[in-house]
């Protein structure tokens, strides 16, 4: 089933089999049946779409197609600013916020002539890895979470109301949600895709990126959104490739890390998945290794006083005047991150740059090309969840196993990728993570490409 996908509504528009109003009227009646009990959407903007798809089937018709991304529709989660619609990032404290401009993503999804549908859920302020009240497709029936931040835009886009999105992803916000609801998400190198006009939930970790159905898909969005800004000088000024021009290359003779120790999954069915995905990229030709992961990582958790001293930076104000609009859980984390020691503070930007120099290290060592992980070692939780029991006894806090395998990537600024690998007995999702050097965005979507070409992990919907 890729007939929702980026690839196939393009070729579909490019063909005169409907057209992009089209496309959009289907989206639009899509999230009418399905989200009283989803819950992804925040803010609709169907006049604004309808009026952009009619725009797109103009250009198309005068034969002035812009692109791959022209008139199809996507979702765009509400921490990003959107020019005249709302932008709340799911939070009473900015209700009724209506920016004047759009982020720089927005506007270069609109000049790629992709039709933006509305704001999707997240974490309040993406301090939170469950996006209440969004419910995972996969299981909405037991109120099981999407994952967080972006868990709107995921659970719109498994539930086949929209064909990609924006999520943005400072400690897994964009994997986590898109291993949790079955889909491919992506984060680039920090510095590759401009952040400005978006809600910060840390100024040096956030990254934007998108979420899709697949690799390929993934390619097209990236090439649209990657490059310098003058907005945001985090922004790096290097050559953006095609990302899409190189999926099609055989990943035979690359060397993947598979890796050891930290990332280890307690659970036999997402062991199972992994071993299997790793089977399968061996059987295209990569050069398979176990590699031990640097015994840093263990100080990954002990990074987020960072995460709360900076969040807590740019909070301020907003906290001191409007405390009681906050969640509790987010408020709580915010005053924490108060309390934050400039000790503290610098403590945990050591281990972060320790981190990054030993994986640098692994790297070359091992001279990989990629490295392979469980996306999240658990699947989806229950909301009301606090606590995962593995089969072996092992117990892990939700937070902490939700954020194990992806945190890492985003201390180091490393691009990472997750494709859907299978499911374990309750019918969840399991995600592969794929990670790659710094700018090498192009091979990590590549190998994602190359593994959705062999499996149909991405091609399953849920019921």
């Amino acid at each position: 089933m890729d007939s929702f996908t980026v690839e196939r509504l393009d070729a579909g528009l490019q063909a005169g089999e409907f057209s992009s109003r089209e496309i959009v009227t289907q989206a639009i009646a899509r999230i009418g049946e399905t989200d009283a009990t989803l819950q992804a959407w925040v803010t609709l903007a169907p006049d604004r779409a309808l009026a952009e798809a009619d725009a797109a089937d103009t250009r198309r018709a005068a034969g002035r197609r812009i692109g791959p991304l022209d008139g199809i529709p996507y979702a765009c989660k509400d921490l990003i600013d959107t020019a005249d619609v709302e932008t709340t990032s799911s939070s009473k404290v900015l209700r009724h916020n209506v920016p004047s401009r759009d982020a720089t993503v927005v506007q270069r999804l609109r000049a790629a002539g992709a039709v933006m549908l509305g704001k999707t859920n997240t974490h309040e302020f993406a301090f939170g890895i469950l996006s209440p009240p969004t419910r995972n497709p996969w299981d909405a029936a037991t109120a099981r979470t999407p994952g967080g931040s972006s868990g709107g835009t995921a659970a719109a886009i498994a539930a086949q109301q929209v064909p990609f999105g924006l999520g943005t992803d400072t400690g897994g916000s964009i994997r986590i949600p898109a291993a949790l609801c079955g889909i491919t998400g992506l984060k680039a190198t920090m510095g590759r895709v401009p952040k400005d006009g978006v809600a910060v939930l840390t100024w040096s970790m956030d990254h934007v990126g998108p979420m899709c159905w697949t690799a390929a898909d993934a390619a097209l969005v990236l090439n649209a959104l990657a490059g310098h800004s003058d907005l945001d000088a985090t922004t790096a000024r290097k050559p953006v490739p095609d990302y899409a021009a190189t999926l099609g290359r055989p990943i035979a003779g690359l060397r993947v890390g598979v890796a050891v120790g930290y990332f280890t999954t307690h659970y036999p069915d997402i062991a199972a998945a992994f071993d299997e995905a790793v089977a399968v990229l061996r059987q295209l030709g990569a050069a398979t290794s176990e590699v031990r992961m640097p015994l840093s990582l263990d100080l990954t958790q002990e990074t987020g006083a960072g995460l709360n001293a900076e969040a807590s930076a740019w909070h301020g104000a907003r906290l001191r005047r409007q405390a009681d609009d906050y969640q509790p859980d987010v408020r709580g984390w915010l005053k924490q991150g108060e309390l934050v020691l400039a000790t503290d503070y610098i403590n945990a930007r050591r281990n972060r740059t320790r981190i990054g120099a030993d994986m640098r290290d692994l790297f070359n060592e091992h001279r990989l090309d990629v490295l392979v992980t469980p996306t999240v070692p658990t699947t989806a939780a229950a909301f009301e969840q606090e606590e995962f029991v593995a089969p072996d006894g092992f117990r892990e806090p939700v937070m902490v196993a939700s954020l194990r395998g992806t945190w890492p990537f985003n201390l180091t600024g490393q691009p990472a990728l997750t494709v859907p690998c299978g499911f374990d007995d309750q019918g969840l999702p399991v995600g592969l993570q794929i990670a790659g050097r710094p700018w090498d965005e192009a091979q990590v979507l590549r190998v994602g490409h190359q593994f959705q070409l062999t499996t149909d992990w991405h091609r399953r919907r849920p019921a």
